[in-house]
């Protein structure tokens, strides 16, 4: 392999000597100034990618290796200092605090104009610096070609208090990622036709020549694209696109400015008609793996979204530190090359939720930067702000806001709660919620109702329902009304059935349900939700419901006093356990609907039910979640 390093450095070169045994040393001379990019990381990348396009123009056929280094504080990027007024300046604002070293990576072949980009990046934490420190430092004469004005091989422990991620980064070339990511550059390419999707995620999926599973990430069915193979997952193999080679006519442009580094929105790039072929042949093939045919006989056309876009009525964005400064996000999606864990990523619009997000945020954000609040840790206790939960009423319009802490006192969210109703007028509730555990969950552990009311209200079905900040409610409000009304019609209730409806949660389905039914009764494990779910049956003046607190595991292991009709189940994702699937089984009632938003539990709970006694005649996929894996759907079993 013929290499290139493409740079003046003689740190580089003597690392470089690590990697490759032979290589030669071309130095390039770009204009950074010419790099529009102004986050420290991003303008790292492209600063190397520019290096390395200059080399190859000289070496068109070889490997070039671009690399650039940058200290930042914050967002602010501490280049090479202009003079010793500057380095001086660079070394004070350091002084006591924690900073990044990164450095970007290019690897570039001309003739094959294949780019592959990466980086590494170390944490630095300063000691104090006295003026002696400083200046004795400076009287050595070597900080001018040094980022941020130092050496770490110069200054050693007398500066560096705590140093986190790999030294070698700092001297200025990581040689270990450089290692890894030639290995990756030089791996052989393959061309692969894309088959469909490797749910549950979003990754394309193919075979290789040796009938092996390949993951592709970000590739389309119907799509012939060149790829590397970078990892193994299992018996799979991952691969990286080299090049598009012809792309699929189900291709769709992402209309979130942030697809791809969110972990929202998986499928924003495929075309929606092809999303629903993709997931109910997702949900057919589950059910085949069964083992038994006929359910997957029995799946109906998958019902879409009536909306594409804003459909969401709830939405869990997370605090946390991004560049060393507050971000207010989603968690970046996990990737073969960034193995990330509650990493945030800051987001400054949402369509899958709505407009008010870029109305909201910035309120939020600039209250918590007065107030010098951090991301909560939940490793180290450190940090005050957890989550921003928001959910707008998709039919009444109501916006409710809950701030969720770990604990910073009630001073300034009076403040704070006028200048959100004054961003947003729709806001009828802004609630605080406080909790220190450990968890990355919303915890309702203590609350309060800062302004407004303690609830929303919303119209699904023809009721109304109020929505508190704990209460389980469809996301998605339309999608639900359909979903409901095939149920309706399909459980086959008359004004005589007896109903039992098991984990109701705030009673949507049973009270969605009630004026066809004789009587309906909701069981669920929270007490807040069967709170929820008789305040909802009396705003709707529905007298032939009643909701009941308590496991049904343990509900109904006790005699039934009278028979039940028709058996409602709308579990968590794991679905039904053994026990409450075996009892629920054996109420005997003529029709059973399961509604389950995971076709792996459903198709497993399915197999218990029809061992008891119960055949599936309907299984009606229901697309209440665009442009993600997920989806919801309606089993009807009757015996």
């Amino acid at each position: 392999m013929d290499i290139v390093l493409a740079s003046a450095s003689p740190r580089r070169r003597e690392l470089m000597a690590r990697v490759a045994p032979e290589f030669r040393v071309f130095p390039t001379d770009v204009d950074e100034s010419a790099v529009r990019e102004k986050d420290p990381l991003q303008f790292a990348v492209v600063a190397a990618a520019m290096k390395a396009r200059r080399a190859a123009e000289t070496f068109p056929e070889a490997v070039v290796i671009g690399a650039d280094t940058v200290v930042a504080l914050g967002l602010r990027i501490l280049g090479k200092p202009a003079d010793r007024e500057d380095a001086r300046a660079m070394l004070r604002s350091l002084s006591g605090r924690r900073h990044r070293v990164i450095t970007g990576l290019a690897f570039y072949t001309r003739s094959e104009d294949r780019l592959l980009t990466g980086y590494d990046l170390t944490y630095v934490t300063f000691r104090e610096l006295t003026e002696e420190m400083i200046e004795g430092y400076l009287d050595q004469g070597t900080f001018l070609d040094k980022a941020g004005a130092y050496a770490v091989q110069e200054v050693g422990d007398a500066f560096v208090a705590r140093l986190k991620g790999d030294y070698d980064n700092v001297v200025g070339f990581p040689v270990e990622k450089v290692r890894r990511l030639l290995a990756r550059f030089a791996a052989p390419a393959f061309t692969v036709g894309i088959e469909d999707l490797g749910f549950p995620g979003s990754d394309g999926l193919a075979r290789d020549g040796e009938g092996r599973r390949v993951l592709v990430p970000g590739a389309v069915p119907g799509e012939r694209v060149r790829v590397q193979v970078v990892a193994e997952r299992g018996a799979a193999r991952i691969a990286e696109v080299v090049r598009l080679e012809s792309p699929s006519p189900r291709r769709a442009e992402p209309r979130c400015p942030h697809f791809g580094a969110c972990g929202g929105c998986l499928f924003q790039h495929v075309d929606y008609r092809a999303q629903l072929e993709l997931k109910e042949g997702h949900l057919k093939r589950t059910l085949e793996e069964s083992g038994r045919p006929g359910l997957a006989a029995a799946v109906r056309p998958i019902t879409p979204s009536p909306d594409l876009y804003g459909y969401r009525n709830k939405m869990e964005f997370a605090f946390g530190e991004r560049h060393g400064e507050l971000a207010l996000g989603l968690r970046e999606r996990v990737t073969t090359s960034r193995q990330t864990y509650r990493r945030t990523l800051p987001v400054g619009t949402c369509p899958i939720f709505g407009p008010v997000v870029e109305r909201v945020f910035p309120v939020v954000l600039e209250f918590a930067r007065e107030n010098g609040f951090q991301g909560f840790e939940p490793a180290t206790g450190k940090g005050e702000l957890r989550h921003l939960v928001l959910r707008q009423a998709k039919r009444t319009g109501e916006l409710m806001i809950v701030l969720a802490t770990a604990g910073i006192g009630e001073a300034g969210l009076d403040g704070l709660a006028g200048r959100l109703a004054a961003a947003a007028p729709e806001m009828r509730s802004f609630v605080h919620v406080s909790s220190r555990r450990g968890s990355d969950i919303v915890e309702y552990e203590q609350v309060r109702v800062v302004a407004g009311v303690p609830f929303i209200e919303e119209r699904l079905a023809g009721r109304t329902f109020r929505i508190y900040p704990p209460s389980f409610f469809q996301t998605n409000t339309a999608g639900a009304e359909l979903l409901y009304g095939r149920l309706a019609e399909e459980a086959r209730l008359t004004p005589a059935s007896r109903v039992l409806g098991l984990y109701c949660g705030s009673g949507a389905i049973e009270l969605s349900i009630a004026g066809r039914a004789g009587r309906v009764t909701g069981v669920d494990s929270s007490p807040a939700n069967i709170a929820n779910a008789v305040e909802n049956a009396l705003l709707n003046g529905v007298t032939n419901a009643d909701f009941v607190p308590g496991t049904v595991e343990a509900l109904l292991a006790e005699p039934r006093r009278e028979p039940v009709d028709v058996v409602i189940v709308d579990p968590p994702r794991v679905g039904l356990t053994g026990q409450a699937l075996r009892r629920a089984a054996a109420l005997g009632a003529p029709v059973l609907v399961y509604v389950s938003c995971n076709p792996r539990s459903l198709a497993r709970d399915l197999l218990g039910l029809v061992d008891a006694g119960y055949e599936a005649v309907s299984i009606a996929p229901f697309d209440l979640f665009p442009h993600t894996p997920h989806l919801e759907t309606l089993a009807v079993l009757t015996r």
